[in-house]
């Protein structure tokens, strides 16, 4: 049985119930006769964005450093509503019923989320290998975001942008034309941390909120909050590593030592391989931790700068606070005793 299409309410009622002013509505010189002629046709679109949709996230989920994926085909009231708040931002801007599908570019959104910061390179070359892209793919970055990420991202041919709330994605528009006609999807790619903060952002601030000076400093202790953690899972994955393969120099190390003593023991050796055992050994060097001590300092660094000024972390402070009084007294203590056992001598 075929859904029920919905139909679109009254231009007055549409207005109000998406807090849309209405003089600056009557100002855009749309016509509410052609923005129902574009939500009627669009709902008769649904059932084939679906199918678009669906392909996307079959395909993207063959990239190994893909998390989890999801798609969402755009509510038909919420591209009216698009089309109407696009056209009072840019009066300027023409959206007609003949182009809409090519200017509203997410009416398909796909999202493929990763785990670790750096895992996004192998999703961009798929995408962009697969895919006909509408136009070069743009990294959303939040300002004070590490410079290696940007030249990163402009490395592999994506146009930067700062964005003034801090949202952190990388948007491909690509092409998609399972039938006749060509439709736009726009593909976002996150880690799963920018995710959450993402939508929990979404869900509070948009698209009524976005002025509420409480809640964006809040949402904006939170975005660093998130990007922190980003920077500590790449700091966890990169450790891992280095013990894994510190593990094995140490492994190799000891091998060649009891193969030595074992030589000793039989005196079965001379000098000459004396020698070169001595050699093996000394060329055999344990790397020290290379691990990036970044992510905690900048932890450490948002718990002690409140660079709002209004105590957004003054909950965290008493934590702290104690943990450095204890980390005193304790050093305080045995300075003490060493000072006791230098009077005794």
């Amino acid at each position: 049985m075929e859904e029920q299409q919905k139909v679109l309410i009254p231009e007055g009622h549409f207005l109000d119930l998406y807090n849309i002013d209405r003089e600056k509505f009557k100002g855009i010189g749309l016509d509410w006769k052609e923005l129902t002629k574009i939500h009627d046709d669009y709902s008769k679109r649904i059932p084939s964005l679906n199918e678009i949709g669906q392909y996307l996230i079959n395909s993207i989920l063959k990239t190994k450093k893909v998390h989890s994926v999801r798609f969402r085909v755009k509510d038909s009231y919420h591209v009216i509503e698009k089309i109407i708040r696009k056209k009072i931002e840019d009066p300027q801007r023409q959206i007609t019923f003949d182009n809409y599908t090519n200017e509203i570019t997410d009416l398909v959104g796909v999202r493929a989320i990763h785990l670790f910061k750096e895992s996004w390179i192998p999703i961009h070359k798929y995408i962009t290998e697969t895919f006909d892209l509408h136009e070069p793919p743009t990294a959303y970055f939040r300002k004070g975001d590490e410079s290696t990420h940007l030249e990163s991202f402009q490395e592999q041919g994506c146009v930067i942008k700062e964005h003034p709330f801090g949202y952190r994605s990388i948007h491909f528009i690509v092409k998609s034309k399972p039938e006749k006609i060509e439709h736009l999807t726009e593909i976002q790619v996150r880690t799963i941390f920018e995710e959450a903060w993402s939508e929990i952002d979404h869900q509070i601030r948009y698209p009524y909120e976005l002025d509420n000076q409480i809640l964006n400093q809040f949402l904006l202790i939170f975005n660093r909050l998130s990007g922190s953690a980003d920077e500590m899972g790449s700091f966890i994955k990169n450790l891992q590593l280095q013990l894994k393969r510190r593990e094995v120099e140490i492994l190799k190390q000891k091998e060649t030592i009891d193969e030595l003593n074992k030589k000793v023991e039989q005196q079965n050796i001379s000098q000459e391989e004396w020698t070169k055992m001595r050699d093996q050994i000394k060329s055999i060097k344990i790397q020290p931790l290379l691990a990036n001590i970044h992510p905690l300092q900048s932890l450490s660094e948002l718990i002690k700068n409140d660079s709002q000024g209004i105590g957004l972390m003054s909950s965290i402070y008493p934590i702290q606070k104690k943990f450095i009084l204890k980390s005193s007294e304790k050093k305080i203590e045995i300075d003490e005793k060493k000072n006791l056992g230098k009077s005794s001598d």
